[in-house]
């Protein structure tokens, strides 16, 4: 395990290191996390290939940190406030942003050994945890990593183009899909780019396959891209929706949904938007009102409701086009990740594959998927990242060789000391 990640020597790829900034826009925001990407990729490709980090890397990221910690903080609410336009302004939670700009900082500056203790203090039975999954599944080397993102192998952040992994993250992950598995796969809700996946991820090319939009579309590991086939009307259905949505949004009413968590998501075959953050920037009844209004747009295009179907987690509102269970007779459903995983088996000839699966998610969103995997392989084993007790129960149920943890980062440390 790495002792010391940094040396003094600056390496030729801190070629463009951050600046200290007065990060007073939404928009200078998204900028400098964009930065942080492009910063955290090369770090990143150099951790894996065993080579040093120079300071200089460091100090740009300690620059960052310190741009977001001096953002402007509300007497009255303590929240930051950042303006949209004009005067308008929003409050921002920027815990995720802050938090993991300090795991990435600690971890360079004094290895994996002592950054996994710094983890282990802040996370009740940490250590417990991390050696029950280890123990688990120490010794195998599996045909299929197939996993969630967002709350699963990544911490939740308010706003998703600002949750740009982290270092720590992506050497750990990157690292067991080269040693431990032969077909690693990320399928997520979100769409895979404009802005999605491909976006906030920094891992070395080539080193995972990337699903979108649950698995209707996906990039394979030599950068091919696949997707599901939709019909015409269908399409044209869903352009629609999103062209009545985006003008939605630029009503005055409405346009504060555009930042915050997910905000508008165009997918493939589904569209999300946002009504509520993790921190409950918007009220309960702006919320709720926001919800009927979007139902309203959908009936308005589908009055019968064959051809969409709304999923409401609290936090997004998502319109998924429905699919064809049997093109004999007139039974339809929503596309989950059990059907995505499907189509990505399919296309990557991975059906009747030998040898041991893992399968990680947080979310009853993500059951369809570990069901799926049960009914297509034969040593299927997985870890949910989840405090949810009947979800915990559910899980057992499905999968007995399973464990479910508290949070992500114990997930994340289990892949990372399972694949030294």
């Amino acid at each position: 395990m790495h002792e010391s990640i940094l040396k003094e020597r600056q390496l030729t790829t801190c070629t463009t290191p951050i600046t200290l900034q007065d990060i007073r826009t939404l928009k200078e925001l998204y900028t400098l996390k964009a930065e942080t990407k492009e910063l955290r990729e090369p770090i990143v490709r150099n951790i894996i290939k065993q080579r040093v980090v120079g300071r200089a890397c460091v100090e740009s990221l300690k620059n960052a940190l310190y741009s977001l910690e001096t953002i402007y903080i509300d007497d009255n609410t303590g929240h930051r406030l950042l303006r949209l336009d004009g005067m308008k302004q929003i409050e921002v939670d920027l815990t995720y942003e802050i938090r993991e700009l300090q795991k990435d900082i600690y971890y360079l500056e004094y290895g994996e050994d002592k950054f996994i203790d710094y983890l282990a203090k802040f996370m009740p039975e940490f250590r417990a945890y991390v050696n029950k999954g280890v123990n688990m599944l120490k010794g195998k080397h599996f045909s299929a990593f197939i996993t969630d993102r967002d709350g699963t192998t990544n911490n939740y952040c308010g706003r998703y183009r600002s949750s740009i992994q982290p270092i720590y993250n992506s050497v750990f992950l990157s690292r067991f899909a080269k040693n431990c598995c032969t077909h690693p796969i990320i399928i997520t809700s979100a769409p895979l780019k404009d802005f999605g996946i491909l976006n906030v991820s920094i891992n070395p090319s080539h080193t995972f396959v990337y699903a979108g939009s649950k698995g209707r579309e996906f990039i394979d590991l030599d950068g091919e891209f696949n997707s599901f086939p939709i019909e015409e009307d269908k399409q044209k259905l869903i352009h629609r929706l999103n062209d009545h949505l985006r003008v939605m949004l630029q009503d005055p009413d409405f346009e504060k949904f555009n930042f915050i968590g997910s905000a508008l998501q165009i997918k493939f075959g589904q569209t999300t938007v946002a009504r509520q953050d993790i921190s409950s920037s918007i009220r309960d009844d702006e919320s709720s009102a926001f919800l009927e209004k979007v139902k309203s747009i959908v009936r308005e295009i589908d009055p019968e409701g064959k051809n969409f179907r709304i999923e409401d987690t609290g936090l997004d509102i998502e319109i998924i086009l429905t699919i064809d269970v049997d093109e004999n007779d007139s039974l339809i459903k929503d596309f989950d990740k059990g059907d995505g995983l499907a189509f990505i088996s399919r296309e990557l000839g991975l059906e009747g594959s030998s040898g041991p699966i893992l399968v990680c998610g947080d979310t009853p969103s993500d059951i369809p998927m570990l069901k799926a995997a049960m009914e297509m392989f034969d040593d299927v084993w997985t870890i949910f990242v989840t405090r949810d007790h009947e979800l915990k129960k559910e899980v057992q149920e499905i999968c007995p060789k399973s464990i479910t943890v508290p949070y992500p980062d114990i997930l994340l440390t289990i892949l990372g000391l399972l694949s030294l």
